[in-house]
């Protein structure tokens, strides 16, 4: 609540504040139109005119025109302040009262608690009335629906979010404008969009016969929002720069390297993102990916790029250098205009482009980082996998990850770029690009749209049903019957069921997924029983890789080499059952887990039974929450290495196929077969 407050004081601050900065300041105060000049200041406050003879005085039709604009949408987020208000005080009576959680409790609570203590109320109220008990992928719909759906359209490439440039190639546009005009348009607006309410789609949208009217209604919607947003262009500028101002020139006076960093996209966390995710474990994911991820984009220079930041680098630190020690001893240099400007405007540069400057000492291998990557991100396209070394997946990387500026740049020019029918530019989006879109979006809500009990409408690739939405390329034989069309890319379905089942322990997956996860934990222990040595074993690929994510993970792959693989006695001989607990660890900021703090046995490592892992972790140093992590980075690596000796087989049987129809070909042509094939 004190953020939506903050956010409210924030716009207030900042619209009537440049409309009282352009009107009551005086900026020339040494100018003969100003009341001061040839006269003393005694008083910094003497340069700013009182709002209420500033109002009276100074203020012009562009000023009024301004404040009435500013004044209607403050009332309005003012009405969303007090809405947003009442809802919290709602959860909060909600927790205390029915929960039993109190405020000062909800730091150390995690989420897997709260969803326990949700359902012990649904079983004693009854608070849905449509289900007599709530389980942990119920609540998940109900939170998630809207983000599911988004999920899923970027998953199948429904929104056209890939916009082709004459300089800069192919780049991904996910703006917050856009992405909150999305949101809007097609979930949360009861007139605009296909719902009615939440968990309700309109009955016209279910009908296939409708279809055409439906993408009709939504592309007029789509065509009106994107020239609405058109004429609104100066006024989304001018609050893009004063946002902009307001919030990054401490950063760009006291750390401009802070624009070098880079950080995930809008883009890549949908892209990224698994079914049923909620925030924090998405954060969390990410935010431990960030540090292979930046190792890996830091391997990629070029040599010429880098002699001239270089050349430009020591230029600029000699340059601001030598002005100040020349002032410090000869200080009216700094009353000479200009030679402050100079003086900033190069220690930004400086500090800028010294953060690019990479390190001659380091060496880096792109195939390592790209898998200590995969670990914890989970998706990367094939390619990634075996072309980490080439400029074309790193630029690829890039829009996943780019520099901040990027980001920021794009959201502050943005609204300046101009709509054309031929050029996908941003504004032009929801005007050309979208509407283009809009019979493929009701399709993909008609077919992928089913109503669960107790939650409503939601999307079908949410349910995490194998059977309807897996993928062969990613499954074992038989156990999907989806199309094309239904399956889920780049194992969106088999991760997000792994994920789930591994931060929901007490979760009752479907059949088809059971089965699924049931099949994958009998191909690992297959893998776990067979050489380590081999380079076709696949669970001892993945656990080499993960032993490469830190000191803690490397002690506890090679606990598991060792109980495995050599003859010596372990410490300890007691099996890990699901009660086991290693919460006797002190834990603070538990609100932010992924999964509950203690093991269960339904991970690759913990579902083991003849490995002592509540002594492995012991010695690794790694926490119940950690270890989960862990496994789960396990479990991915794990699934992809099964995944490419799929594809690879796949490859090799077409290569024979057309081999042989080539051989076949020649012999009817009379042409000579070689001898000894090569390859």
């Amino acid at each position: 609540m004190t953020k939506c407050v903050i956010r409210v004081l924030f716009f207030a601050l900042i619209g009537f504040g440049f409309v009282y900065c352009s009107d009551c300041i005086y900026f020339n105060f040494d100018l003969p139109s100003s009341p001061f000049y040839n006269t003393t200041i005694t008083s910094f406050s003497q340069l700013f005119i009182p709002i209420s003879v500033c109002a009276a005085t100074q203020f012009n039709s562009t000023s009024w025109f301004c404040v009435t604009i500013l004044s209607m949408v403050l009332i309005y987020r003012l009405y969303k302040l007090i809405d947003t208000g009442c809802k919290y005080r709602d959860i909060k009576v909600f927790y205390e009262s029915v929960m039993k959680i109190s405020k000062y409790d909800l730091p150390n609570v995690t989420w897997h608690e709260v969803v326990s203590r949700l359902r012990e109320v649904q079983h004693e109220q009854q608070i849905c009335v449509n289900n007599t008990d709530l389980n942990e992928l119920d609540i998940s719909h109900r939170i998630l629906r809207t983000t599911n759906y988004m999920v899923a359209m970027v998953n199948k490439n429904i929104l056209p979010l890939k916009i082709s440039t004459r300089f800069f190639g192919e780049w991904y546009y996910f703006s917050s404008q856009l992405q909150t005009t999305l949101v809007f348009l097609l979930f949360t607006s009861t007139y605009l969009s296909p719902f009615k309410a939440p968990g309700k789609l309109k009955e016209e949208f279910k009908k296939r016969e409708e279809r055409a009217k439906c993408a009709a209604q939504l592309t007029r919607t789509f065509r009106i929002v994107g020239l609405l947003c058109v004429f609104m262009i100066p006024l989304f500028f001018f609050w893009s720069i004063l946002s902009f101002l307001v919030n990054y020139s401490g950063y760009v006076r006291l750390e401009p390297g802070f624009f070098s960093v880079r950080r995930w996209s809008r883009y890549a966390r949908l892209y990224l993102r698994h079914f049923n995710e909620m925030d924090h474990e998405l954060d969390k994911r990410l935010g431990r990916a960030s540090k292979p991820a930046k190792d890996y984009m830091r391997s990629f220079s070029t040599p010429l790029v880098v002699v001239i930041n270089k050349f430009i680098v020591k230029l600029l630190g000699f340059s601001v250098a030598f002005v100040a020690f020349w002032g410090i001893f000869k200080e009216e240099l700094f009353t000479i205009p200009n030679v402050l400007v100079v003086l900033s405007i190069g220690g930004i540069l400086f500090s800028g482009l010294s953060a690019c400057v990479p390190d001659e000492n380091e060496v880096l291998c792109p195939y390592e980082l790209m898998q200590k990557i995969l670990a914890d991100i989970h998706y990367v396209p094939d390619h990634f996998k075996t072309m980490a070394h080439t400029t074309k997946v790193r630029d690829e990387f890039g829009h996943l990850f780019p520099y901040r500026f990027v980001t920021l740049l794009d959201e502050l020019i943005s609204p300046l770029k101009s709509p054309s029918p031929k050029k996908t530019t941003p504004n032009s989006f929801k005007v050309f690009v979208l509407p283009n879109h809009t019979l493929e979006i009701v399709d993909f809500l008609r077919n992928f749209t089913v109503h669960a009990d107790g939650v409503g409408d939601v999307c079908s690739f949410a349910l995490m049903d194998v059977l309807k939405h897996g993928n062969p390329r990613w499954l074992g034989d038989g156990l999907t019957k989806a199309g094309l069309q239904e399956q889920a890319e780049d194992g969106k379905t088999e991760l997000s069921v792994l994920h789930f089942a591994l931060m929901n322990p007490n979760w009752e997956p479907p059949q088809a997924s059971n089965a699924f996860i049931q099949n994958f934990r009998e191909q690992v222990n297959t893998a776990k029983d067979q050489y380590p040595g081999l380079d076709s074993n696949p669970f001892y690929n993945s656990l080499n890789s993960v032993s490469t994510m830190g000191s803690k993970y490397a002690s506890l792959a090679n606990s598991i080499h060792q109980s495995k693989h050599q003859s010596f006695p372990r410490p300890g001989s007691s099996s890990l059952s699901s009660g086991l607990r290693t919460d006797r660890i002190v834990m603070t900021g538990l609100s932010q887990a992924e999964g509950p703090p203690y093991l269960a046995q339904n991970g690759i490592w913990t579902s083991t039974a003849d490995l002592d892992m509540e002594s492995s972790l012991r010695q690794a140093g790694l926490n119940a929450i950690e270890a989960r992590a862990a496994d789960m980075s396990l479990s991915a690596l794990f699934l992809h290495e099964v995944h490419d000796r799929h594809m690879g087989s796949i490859r090799s049987q077409g290569g024979d196929i057309q081999q042989s129809q080539s051989e076949s070909q020649r012999r009817q042509e009379g042409e000579e077969l070689p001898l000894l094939r090569i390859g």
